[in-house]
């Protein structure tokens, strides 16, 4: 961060929403009241937990703006710490996912350096429930069509959000229980761009207890119906998004059939649907898959199956070889 009078630098809000998640909100909770950034609100609002969400809040007494209320959803809360919030930007950190050291001193630099951008986005680590990073995700340069059209949710973890952002759209759509951010991030890019903040200041922590683990099924498929459905009823979109349609309902329905997890019945009604209304993008998103799937595989056998394709391959390649130089196929090619 450049050297500035305290005064001058925007106030930052950080929301975090907790539910049932006590063995990993102090290490979020530290991870914020460890940063660099000196001007910070923290709102921390139990939505009705009934673990030791409690009795882990209670040490941060003073240092935090906490809140209790009955179980309403993260949708409901998240747009409850919306209306609390009283800083310049705005970031909502989920309880499992720690910021990374500085992440609010960078964003803040990068969003004064931009000020067209309404939402502001990092690179982020996937870590595992021992908070070792399994992977680094360098996340993709905004495009609003592109994250149409494959119905793919760029911002991830540690986005930065104007209060002008809110301003214009209001908070997140209290109709969608499970796909609202994704929602929010598809309605507001209509009215200003993102940016990718090229450094990594987040995390996505994956848990067996995970949000995008327990809520797989129909209703999580027909979520994501109404999401696309949604945008598509309003009557004065651009004309690049109307012609984008049949591409974002066919990687909507695409991405739906993987939501189905063991719902055969319903995946393979999606998986028609997505065929139907983009079969070309169906093809890809297929091989796609079946490379990502092959990927997680433990890596010998990722590496057997590749090698197999390949001997498949060459195996192929030799037999047409031998077709086009056979006798029979001489003498066919001879006059008589």
């Amino acid at each position: 961060m450049t050297a500035c009078s305290k005064g001058s630098l925007p106030l930052v809000s950080i929301i975090t929403p907790a539910y049932n998640r006590g063995s990993y909100l102090d290490e979020t909770i530290q991870s914020v009241l460890n940063q660099d950034y000196p001007r910070m609100e923290y709102i921390v609002l139990d939505d009705g937990s009934t673990d030791n969400t409690r009795e882990v809040l209670a040490k941060y007494t003073g240092r935090i703006i906490r809140e209790k209320h009955p179980n309403m959803g993260e949708t409901r809360t998240v747009n409850k710490g919306f209306g609390m919030a009283k800083g310049e930007i705005v970031v909502v950190v989920n309880s499992d996912d720690p910021l990374l050291p500085g992440a609010v001193s960078e964003a803040v630099a990068f969003m004064q350096a931009h000020p067209d951008v309404l939402v502001a986005y990092p690179d982020w680590n996937h870590i595992g429930p021992d908070s070792k990073v399994i992977t680094h995700m360098q996340v993709r340069e905004y495009d609003y069509l592109d994250m149409l059209k494959r119905y793919y949710c760029i911002p991830g973890p540690g986005a930065f959000i104007r209060r002008r952002a809110l301003e214009l759209t209001g908070g997140r759509d209290q109709a969608f229980r499970y796909v609202a951010d994704f929602e929010y991030w598809l309605r507001l890019g209509l009215y200003g761009r993102f940016a990718r903040i090229p450094k990594t200041l987040a995390t996505w922590r994956d848990h067996p207890d995970g949000a995008s683990l327990s809520h797989r099924g129909a209703a999580m498929a027909e979520e994501h119906v109404r999401l696309i459905s949604k945008l598509y009823s309003g009557t004065d979109l651009p004309p690049e998004v109307q012609k984008a349609r049949a591409e974002a309902f066919g990687s909507m329905h695409f991405v739906a059939a993987m939501a189905c997890g063991t719902d055969r019945r319903e995946a393979r009604k999606h998986l028609m649907a997505s065929f139907r209304y983009n079969p070309l993008g169906f093809a890809v998103s297929f091989i796609r898959l079946a490379f990502a799937l092959v990927m997680m595989l433990p890596e010998p056998i990722g590496r057997l199956l590749i090698r197999t394709w390949r001997a498949g391959r060459r195996g192929r390649q030799k037999a047409a070889r031998f077709l086009a130089t056979a006798p029979g196929k001489k003498r066919r090619g001879v006059a008589g």
